[in-house]
């Protein structure tokens, strides 16, 4: 394969849900994603229909996530000779759940509730590069992950799932979830400061304190095995109640 060629695979990948349904979930958008593929390797109008027949079967996995699967997909096409197809579908129908598996919670679970909790609380702080931080934290992250394994599937095959392995996302993800619960509650404790400086209640260093103590109730809160999901009402409450007692 050229190297225009595989850009033009890696490109595409962006469009994989543009075409999802719920019969085969993202498989048109796979195939457009090999149609670069397919008119490098096939030669002849039956080649074509069988590349295209056996990447029209059902796909579904993170949007992230699926250009290492490309990336592999290609390799095989590319180096496996006529057991190619076989192996292809049979390395789609393994990687697609597994790497979906780590995919949401990544992104859609911790990447996307930080950078959008954290662009709240910059615009709290009255900073302008708030959007900038928001779109950063996550299309980052994202961007380098489509492109590195993407890079990796071409490079390892139907190992690129080492790849994954070496980075340990899954640690990575529950970090990532603590964080966001942090950010929030120090997010509810500025408003907090700044209601109550507002109306004369508290002094600055007392605004700083309530911060250092949302964020210690956050972690008293996690050590003692509180369920993430019931964290940030509570600090919600608790923000409520410290209002109505101030009012």
């Amino acid at each position: 394969m050229t190297r225009p060629s595989l850009i033009q695979v890696f490109v595409r990948s962006f469009l994989i849900q543009a075409s999802f349904n719920y019969w085969r979930m993202q498989n048109l958008g796979f195939a457009f994603s090999m149609i670069p593929v397919i008119r490098h390797l096939s030669h002849g109008q039956r080649e074509v229909s069988e590349h295209v027949d056996r990447h029209l079967r059902r796909f579904h996995t993170h949007p992230c996530m699926a250009p290492s699967i490309l990336g592999s997909v290609v390799r095989i096409e590319e180096t496996g000779g006529s057991s190619a197809g076989p192996d292809a579908i049979a390395l789609k129908e393994s990687l697609m759940g597994p790497y979906a598996a780590l995919g949401d919670p990544l992104f859609w679970g911790g990447l996307r509730p930080l950078s959008s909790v954290s662009g709240v609380l910059l615009v709290a702080l009255g900073m302008m590069a708030a959007p900038w931080c928001l779109l950063g934290l996550y299309n980052v992250p994202s961007l380098w992950i489509r492109w590195k394994g993407f890079q990796e599937g071409y490079k390892r095959g139907r190992w690129a799932f080492e790849f994954f392995q070496t980075l340990d996302l899954t640690r990575w993800t529950a970090w990532i979830r603590w964080v966001v619960l942090a950010v929030l509650a120090m997010l509810g404790a500025i408003l907090a400061k700044a209601s109550l400086h507002h109306e004369g209640m508290f002094s600055l260093p007392a605004g700083y304190v309530s911060v250092l103590a949302f964020l210690l109730a956050v972690f008293w809160f996690m050590r003692r095995g509180v369920p993430r999901f019931w964290i940030p009402y509570g600090m919600f409450v608790l923000f409520l109640f410290v209002q109505a007692v101030v009012s």
